[in-house]
């Protein structure tokens, strides 16, 4: 029973990786507003102003995309998924590093590999079907 826990466990913690990845913009934007306002004295409320603001950023980039501007839209999908290569690689970056692979030619054989299917599904995710019946 305790290795099914552990495996369930280590593949929500890669499902949480994979969407963090993925929506880094906003993952970022709302840890930094966090930090931000707990060094400015929020305290404790700096985890409500950092999941607004990642979910302000989510919610502008989601109605962006939604626009006719075909150069608004490229530009949204080109923000979402420059930080989503970028942290797609450091995680496997990270991951490999940790005896798994110990050639640093591989580890950024692999980095590279991940990064380039992070951004392909964040690609594919942000261009997917919109459902564009609420903005007519």
């Amino acid at each position: 029973m305790g290795i099914v826990g552990i495996l369930a466990g280590l593949g929500l913690f890669f499902v949480l990786l994979w969407n963090f990845a993925i929506y880094a913009l906003p993952a970022a934007i709302g840890i930094s507003a966090g930090w931000w306002s707990l060094n400015h004295g929020a305290g404790i409320g700096c985890i409500a102003v950092g999941m607004v603001a990642g979910v302000a950023v989510f919610v502008a980039g989601r109605a962006a995309l939604m626009s006719h501007n075909l150069i608004l839209r490229w530009l949204v999908i080109a923000l979402f998924v420059i930080p989503a290569t970028w942290a797609g690689y450091g995680i496997v970056m990270e991951l490999t590093g940790t005896g798994v692979i110990p050639s640093p030619i591989w580890r950024h054989v692999f980095a590279i590999a991940g990064a380039i299917v992070v951004a392909g599904t964040a690609a594919a995710r942000l261009m997917g079907p919109v459902d564009r019946s609420q903005s007519a």
